[in-house]
């Protein structure tokens, strides 16, 4: 296994999607997560390809562009989780566990420059003024 294949293995694995820190049972609201990102679907920016369910608030919302709604996608849809990876970067934090700051689809892997460390997309907590306790790509 070449050490690019191999690195690729390791970003697109589950551990991205750790079980016992996994953002969908994460004490971070999704307010929180996409604070400033969340329109009302009856706001004029709002593109109907971008309207999601926000479960956890019981309605529905529209994220302000596609790579928003495919990060909230891969985060909280179990059925879409399969086919993303953590592109951005791994941040651990030892009351929140490790969060994933970007997904991309694992299908535009090829195309995503860098693969892995992208500008993040969520909101990251604020942690007490601290940073997270460990960050890795």
């Amino acid at each position: 296994m070449t050490t690019l294949s191999f690195l690729l293995s390791v970003f697109t694995s589950s551990s991205c999607f750790p079980s016992s820190s996994s953002l969908s049972h994460s004490p971070i609201s999704v307010s929180q997560l996409y604070a400033g990102k969340m329109l009302l679907t009856s706001d004029s920016a709002c593109d109907s390809e971008n309207i999601v369910l926000i479960q956890k608030l019981g309605t529905w919302r529209c994220l302000v562009n596609l790579e928003v709604t495919r990060d909230y996608n891969c985060r909280y849809n179990v059925a879409e989780r399969p086919s993303c990876y953590c592109c951005g970067e791994l941040h651990t934090y030892i009351e929140l566990g490790t969060l994933c700051t970007k997904f991309c689809k694992r299908e535009d892997m090829q195309t995503q420059q860098p693969r892995v460390g992208q500008q993040p997309i969520i909101e990251l907590p604020f942690n007490w003024g601290d940073g997270p306790d460990r960050v890795e790509l």
